[in-house]
């Protein structure tokens, strides 16, 4: 009997055991699995399935983990890391499209004698697709015989669309950009305003200038169903010849720009820039109009539209003071990343067309491709900021070219790769001149026989290093109003 126990204890003991090293369930199972364990130690494999709803330029992924690990190997591009926790895998040679999703393998090595890491969080380019302390609200991916996912997205390499299964490599290690909030610019113009509301909630409050990083309701009637504005992109009044490159613009010049203000406590702030599109409809950025880091709208008793406005500190003839009614985002706006980022801001009253109020016309459905802005210069009027935080009293115009995606990611690949997508797009020279100081939501607008058309809204730019201001050496982002021809058309009336 004693012999017989030996016996069973010998075999207990020559059994490779993994319980210490376990794999926990996945965090996100509908966007990573881990593999089943092997019987090599210190190492445990694992699949993504990576998806998108709009073309992604490169591929910015992070793996990361609660524990330290010796590496963090793969098939599809060169990893670095700053911590062994957080591991990045990029390849801006490659695209990921809507569609069936791209399933991408790797592995994590670590030492067999410490803890087993296992995986924290995913990021997608930036935005957060796994997380173990936010749930997420994922899409079903389901397996066909191959064990295929099947979800909405796709991968391309635009050099060769083979991905080659080649030995992982772990470049050396780099220090990555700080992100740091853009700079609340100091404004207390005294105007008439609207009733104050009892209790203003700080994140109302949006701080006014083009956010800087370093590194709906029912559709109208069909009555008001949208056809080809007649009297839109016209300016009325004479004009002198443009003068670019931060000059400023004429009092009549630009009749679409609308200024935005914001009561916050007892100060009426000017904010954003927008462009009126009908009567009753102003287009300017989501993020103007959304509380801090929220989808939620602002309180709309806050905010005044001030349209044939030249001047932000006096008022003139022509100049017309409306109310917002309703405040519509656009659909899956992210306030984190600022993706497609725009809202259509409803008036109380409809505006009265004259020399100095205008409609600017939409874009073009058969023009929707950006090639065909592509190295065209756009204008883009507004009151800007600047150094300190203020406002610029007179309206200013500057032409900027637009860039392709691929020349605007190389440029600053680990800004733009996070930022932009397919439903945005680049312009600026690169040289100090830029709509950096700008005010966001001020359009982009193009000459397009003798009318003038909407293309983009400022978004965005890159800050400089050690400093709450953006850097005129970058590109700006711009929103993709083209894009969101159908969704606009749906919401807006009364031209």
């Amino acid at each position: 009997m004693i012999r017989a126990i030996s016996t069973l204890l010998l075999l207990a003991w020559a059994v490779p055991s993994h319980e210490q090293h376990n794999l926990p369930p996945s965090p996100c199972p509908n966007v990573f699995n881990y593999e089943p364990l092997g019987t090599e130690l210190g190492m445990w494999y694992g699949s993504v399935h990576l998806s998108t709803d709009s073309v992604l330029h490169s591929l910015w992924l992070n793996i990361v983990l609660d524990n330290k690990a010796d590496n963090v190997g793969n098939w599809i591009g060169n990893v670095t890391t700053e911590d062994t926790i957080d591991f990045q895998i990029e390849n801006t040679k490659m695209k990921l499209y809507p569609g069936p999703a791209f399933v991408m393998r790797f592995f994590v090595q670590y030492n067999k004698l410490g803890p087993n890491p296992r995986l924290r969080a995913i990021r997608l380019n930036g935005r957060d697709i796994c997380n173990a302390d936010t749930p997420q609200l994922v899409t079903i991916v389901s397996q066909n015989e191959k064990g295929t996912g099947q979800t909405t997205g796709s991968f391309c390499n635009d050099i060769d669309r083979t991905i080659h299964r080649t030995q992982p490599t772990m470049p050396p290690q780099y220090v990555k950009p700080v992100i740091k909030p853009t700079e609340r610019p100091a404004n207390t113009t005294s105007l008439n305003r609207n009733p104050i509301p009892t209790k203003i909630d700080d994140s109302d409050f949006y701080s006014g200038g083009i956010p800087t990083f370093v590194i709906s309701d029912s559709p109208p009637s069909s009555s008001n169903i949208y056809n080809e504005q007649n009297q839109c992109g016209q300016v009325k009044l004479n004009a002198n010849p443009l003068v670019v490159n931060g000059g400023r613009a004429l009092n009549g010049q630009w009749p679409w720009h609308v200024a935005l203000y914001q009561t916050q406590t007892v100060d009426h702030k000017y904010i954003c820039g927008g462009t009126l599109v009908t009567r009753r409809h102003v287009i300017t950025a989501a993020h103007c109009v959304t509380r801090k880091a929220s989808r939620r709208v602002v309180n709309l008793n806050t905010l005044t539209v001030y349209l044939g406005k030249h001047n932000l500190r006096t008022s003139i003839e022509g100049v017309q003071i409306r109310f917002v009614n309703n405040i519509v985002i656009a659909p899956q706006y992210n306030s984190s990343t600022f993706a497609k980022d725009l809202a259509i801001l409803e008036l109380q009253e409809p505006v009265t067309y004259s020399d100095w109020v205008q409609p600017v016309c939409l874009w073009p459905e058969s023009k929707v491709d950006l090639r065909h802005v592509i190295a065209q210069k756009g204008s883009v009027v507004g009151w800007g900021f600047d150094d300190s935080g203020m406002a610029s009293e007179e309206l200013n115009l500057v032409e900027m070219p637009v860039v392709s995606a691929e020349t605007c990611i190389r440029s600053y690949a680990d800004f733009f790769v996070r930022f932009t997508s397919s439903y945005t797009y680049c312009a600026g020279y690169r040289d100090g001149t830029s709509v950096c100081n700008g005010d966001s939501g001020g359009g982009m607008v193009f000459e397009i026989g003798n009318k003038w058309f909407l293309r983009g809204l400022v978004s965005l730019s890159v800050a400089k290093q050690n400093e709450f201001r953006c850097d005129p050496t970058h590109y700006v982002i711009f929103t993709d109003i083209a894009k969101f021809l159908p969704w606009i058309k749906q919401n807006i009336y009364d031209y």
